[in-house]
């Protein structure tokens, strides 16, 4: 039985990758991912005066918009598919000592994720709005949109989730 050093094995999958590369032309190797733009949320901690709740895409989460200092948003330019892989799944160590654990209930400012996610994208619900959701304790819930003085009933909990980028 023949044995190879640990750098012969890197330099051979090396030289495997480079002649892939350019046996597939340089076109495939040029092509960079989609990218968009998301906020970089830096604390995600209910004590932190600074943050609010809002509902996207993943549920109910606390975030803190950071600012530069002359008052600027800080954003992030990604992958699209690192914003995905970026909500962790950190919501028990951070809210499992709110009374509606594991579900959001509570005043939130809507994101559009979240409207058509969690509310079925109801008439005259826009980002932005600040909404109320209340449990009504049979297993449907209240949703009060506060800006524009609307209310539903859905039948699912919100859940409550965390974010490190939206």
């Amino acid at each position: 039985m023949r044995t190879r050093s640990l750098w012969g094995i890197l330099v051979a999958g090396v030289m495997t990758a480079s002649l892939a590369g350019i046996a597939l032309g340089p076109s495939a190797l040029a092509d960079k991912p989609i990218k968009q733009t998301y906020f970089v949320c830096p604390s995600v901690s209910t004590n932190n005066p600074s943050g609010m709740w809002v509902i996207g895409f993943h549920g109910g989460y606390y975030v803190n918009i950071p600012t530069q200092g002359n008052g600027s948003k800080v954003y992030l330019t990604v992958p699209v598919q690192v914003s995905t892989l970026a909500q962790i799944p950190g919501g028990w160590a951070l809210y499992k000592d709110l009374p509606s654990y594991p579900n959001f209930v509570g005043m939130a400012m809507l994101l559009q994720e979240g409207i058509e996610q969690w509310l079925g994208n109801p008439s005259g619900w826009s980002e932005g709005d600040r909404a109320m959701v209340v449990d009504n304790g049979d297993g449907s819930y209240t949703v009060v949109d506060m800006t524009q003085g609307l209310t539903i009933v859905i039948h699912e909990p919100i859940p409550l989730e965390s974010a490190v980028v939206w």
